[in-house]
């Protein structure tokens, strides 16, 4: 093989969701991400092929959720934070609960996740590492969430690899920054789509529905991601005196963020924000929840299980009451339903809800305007678009002062 750099998409290329690729240079093949998409059923990437290492940039399931399937087969050695590898293990032994109770296949054993758990070799923003011959790996804060990253491989060519990255700081943490590179390889997530204000209006706007909900005798549901965004609400909140009830596996994520001070942007403030709400443990929980609550902060945030769904069951016919979502609704979500239908599906029976729903845009990636004003300040040759379902919006733009590629999924593109 001569010196180019060959790369394939096993998924996650033309949709957000289930995002892995194969890289492979003269003297290393690399697999960046190994995700799922956690739809009904859920769906995964192509059969890895054998790789030196696994590259994995932060725990959400559509990066790290196919994870253990490498160790059916292989061992393998992947570099990631170690807040990311504390994260995914608890994400991953849910995905097998979730696959059960939905009655779907088990993607993965438990041995699967216990191996890959061991086999972790921890790195941190701003570390570099030699590999194969003749690379360094350095590794980036990509502002997304606690401990994601941004790789950036250097060898006869610059090459960055985005993952999910965020351009602005939020209450968790601190934003990314633009990379030099030959060749970009930039998410999409938000490609068409800019984020419509900014962040300090969306909070206030949130406070000001939440005060209007409790005025009106309501309760607020918050839906939210475990990972990050039920953190983040707790601290925009924190100072609001709303009595704010927290439920779910947010609960567990916020323990293990306050061990890793150094990924979060105030680890002091999100101590704080945690210790003033009351935590929910039980069914007995719940019910008090209900009784005394303004704000309920629970997952999941696409509402396909988890608590949040025995909270709506209680509220849904509740005109006073609302759901605020906060997070990115995937098609064939509980979420998206809401939204599209004003329906939500309680364990297969599609149930029409009468409160109110609104929707807040706490985004944590690059919207639309945002993408190509980082990819600009990379300075990259090539760009490659990934983990969108809208790339043609971005290409036009970005092709101004880049060669823009759109591989197909199991396409073995050459550079």
């Amino acid at each position: 093989m001569n010196n180019g750099i060959k790369f394939q998409f096993l998924g996650g290329v033309e949709e957000v969701g289930r995002l892995a690729m194969v890289l492979e240079t003269s003297d290393i093949k690399l697999l960046f991400e190994y995700g799922m998409s956690p739809g009904k059923p859920p769906s995964y990437p192509l059969q890895s092929p054998p790789v030196d290492m696994v590259l994995l940039t932060h725990a959400h399931l559509d990066h790290s959720g196919s994870i253990p399937r490498l160790f059916s087969t292989m061992d393998q050695q992947i570099i990631t934070t170690q807040i990311t590898a504390e994260i995914a293990e608890i994400l991953h032994k849910d995905s097998i609960n979730i696959a059960k109770s939905e009655g779907y296949a088990v993607p993965y054993s438990r041995a699967d996740i216990k191996d890959a758990k061991h086999s972790v070799e921890p790195i941190a923003p701003s570390q570099k590492k030699v590999i194969g011959n003749n690379h360094e790996l350095v590794c980036h804060d990509a502002g997304h969430i606690p401990g994601s990253l941004m790789y950036e491989l250097v060898g006869d060519k610059k090459i960055l690899f985005t993952g999910d990255f965020n351009v602005i700081d939020t209450h968790i943490v601190k934003k990314t920054n633009p990379v030099n590179c030959d060749i970009l390889f930039l998410e999409g997530t938000y490609a068409g789509r800019d984020h419509p204000k900014k962040r300090e209006e969306i909070e206030h706007d949130l406070i000001d529905k939440i005060e209007e909900v409790v005025r009106r005798g309501g309760i607020a549901v918050l839906p939210a991601f475990a990972v990050s965004r039920s953190q983040e609400l707790a601290m925009v909140l924190a100072n609001s005196g709303f009595n704010i009830w927290f439920d779910g596996m947010g609960k567990k994520i916020s323990k293990i963020f306050l061990k890793y001070p150094r990924y979060l942007r105030d680890h002091k403030e999100l101590k704080k924000a945690i210790n003033k709400i009351n935590p929910v443990h039980s069914d007995h929980g719940r019910k008090i929840a209900l009784n005394k609550a303004d704000v309920i902060l629970t997952s999941s945030g696409m509402m396909d299980g988890g608590p949040v769904l025995s909270y709506m069951n209680k509220l849904k016919d509740d005109k006073k009451s609302a759901v605020l979502l906060t997070g990115y609704q995937v098609p064939d979500s509980n979420a998206r339903l809401l939204v599209d239908k004003r329906k939500l599906n309680f364990y297969g029976v599609h149930e029409k809800v009468e409160c109110e729903v609104e929707y807040f845009d706490f985004s944590a990636h690059a919207g639309h305007s945002e993408l190509i004003e980082f990819a600009k300040k990379c300075g990259p040759e090539k760009i490659i678009l990934m983990h969108s379902d809208n790339r043609e919006a971005l290409a036009e733009p970005l092709s101004e002062f880049a060669d823009v590629i759109l591989p197909k999924t199991e396409e073995l593109i050459e550079l």
